[in-house]
């Protein structure tokens, strides 16, 4: 049934008409059961459309004021700006009830503060250290007119621990997970607001595998998501990341793994300088092998990674290796007879040397010696030569020669010239004797100083 009744009283409700509720009984009290008048039922179609007119207008009046979200961090400080006309005719309101502020003067705690901007068209209202209790709706007033409103969310940012089996990890040792196994490790999120979805990465990759998310109730603030996935040989890290809050970062716990596997071994073999077979049993493993074997002829031959046997006859060799997660064995490999000549000692290899380069230190040796004896030798000559000239430099002149020439005798271009090859000077007899002397190189003394 048609109740114009209800109708028109929200219209009015919604205009805010101070218009009478009995009156609007009176108009509609006939309307309640069936209209069989149309003359009436125009005549009331009338009367509502002049009740409603008023409505009209102030709804067209009516300004929407502009509203924000905004979003927070517990304990942060917390900033709204309104656009404003004059200082003292502003008003901050808390949820439509509480007044914080008129003008420049606060009427709440000190929780708050005030600032103007801007030349005075700007008035900021400051959450000092917000917390869960200032989420609300902030309103600012200006002239009796409602011009901004702020929806202030605040959020809490998440405790993150990740679970493996049943134990907390912890940063300063390694998540141990084995290769070929499948691993769960869980991701628990504690006392966000609001509630946080997470995330799993690999060595900064999305993680490949099974993820389970349980959301608690909003009071209990627990996000716990669940990782099922098969551990690669070379990973090195798992993390959880959050995400869904707009002030709160996204956090992310790291757990560093050491994915450990069975040995993978191999065999190596090799004879190219002896008349020995070098086995070397090389395996890749996490841990590694704590127990080697080598076998030949199917007989245990060490224990050790290396071992030398003869070449001089066949032989079936393989070898194995294990660790806590599991071992591994070669296949058996077929080696026949071999034989390399034994190479040349070191010893023999430095007497060869020194057959080749004793020779030729010899004969340096002697060429070395007979230069210096030919040094020696021309020395000794050149020694006497000038010792030869010196002394008969120094053999007296003729007396008439002397006499004439004494003022001169200091003067080298006055001393006779000695001609040694064809003239000499006939020595007196007076100097005869001396001058056989001084030709005698066994008796020529030196004279110079």
């Amino acid at each position: 049934m048609f109740q114009p009744l209800k109708l028109t009283s929200f219209v009015l409700k919604a205009g805010g008409l101070p218009i009478p509720v009995n009156r609007i009984y009176r108009l509609f009290s006939c309307c309640n059961g069936k209209i069989r008048d149309l003359k009436n039922m125009k005549h009331y179609l009338v009367q509502i459309l002049v009740l409603l007119l008023p409505c009209g207008i102030i709804l067209a009046n009516r300004q929407v004021s502009p509203r924000s979200s905004k979003a927070a961090v517990v304990g942060t400080n917390v900033t709204l700006v309104c656009n404003i006309s004059g200082v003292n005719l502003t008003i901050w309101m808390f949820n439509n009830i509480d007044q914080i502020s008129q003008g420049l003067s606060i009427f709440t705690s000190n929780q708050y503060g005030l600032e103007v901007r801007n030349d005075r068209t700007q008035m900021a209202l400051t959450v000092i250290i917000a917390d869960e209790e200032d989420e609300g709706l902030y309103s600012c007033q200006n002239k009796g007119n409602l011009v901004m409103e702020f929806d202030l969310t605040m959020e809490v940012p998440p405790i993150l621990q990740l679970e493996f089996g049943d134990s907390i990890y912890s940063s300063k040792r390694k998540l141990n997970v084995t290769f070929t196994e499948e691993a769960a490790v869980q991701c628990i999120a504690r006392g966000s607001k609001p509630l946080v979805f997470l995330r799993w990465e690999v060595d900064g990759r999305d993680a490949v595998g099974e993820v389970k998310t349980n959301h608690s109730r909003e009071d209990e603030r627990i996000t716990i998501s669940t990782l099922r996935y098969i551990p690669n040989v070379g990973d090195e890290t798992l993390a959880c990341i959050t995400g869904g809050q707009q002030a709160v970062p996204s956090e992310t716990v790291r757990a560093n793994i050491n994915v450990m596997y069975a040995p993978k071994c191999s065999l190596l073999i090799s004879n190219e300088t002896t008349n020995e077979f070098r086995l070397f049993c090389r395996c890749e493993a996490n841990p590694p092998p704590n127990n080697y074997g080598i076998y030949v002829n199917d007989s245990l031959q060490s224990t050790e990674r290396e071992v030398f046997i003869s070449s001089q006859s066949p032989a079936v060799v393989f070898c194995n290796a294990s660790n806590i997660i599991g071992a591994d064995t070669t296949d058996p490999v077929e080696l026949g007879e071999f034989h390399v000549d034994q190479p040349l000692s070191g010893g023999i290899i430095v007497l060869i040397v020194c057959l080749l380069i004793l020779p030729i230190l010899t004969i340096a040796v002697v060429i070395i010696i007979r230069q210096r004896r030919k040094a020696k030798k021309q020395k000794d000559i050149n020694r006497h030569n000038a010792a030869t000239i010196d002394a008969t430099s120094n053999i007296p002149l003729p007396k008439e020669q002397n006499e004439g020439n004494i003022e001169d005798k200091n003067d080298p271009s006055n001393l006779p010239l000695i001609d040694q090859s064809s003239q000499k000077a006939e020595p007196s007899e007076q100097n005869k004797e001396n001058t056989e002397d001084m030709s005698d190189p066994s008796k020529v003394v030196d004279c110079r100083c």
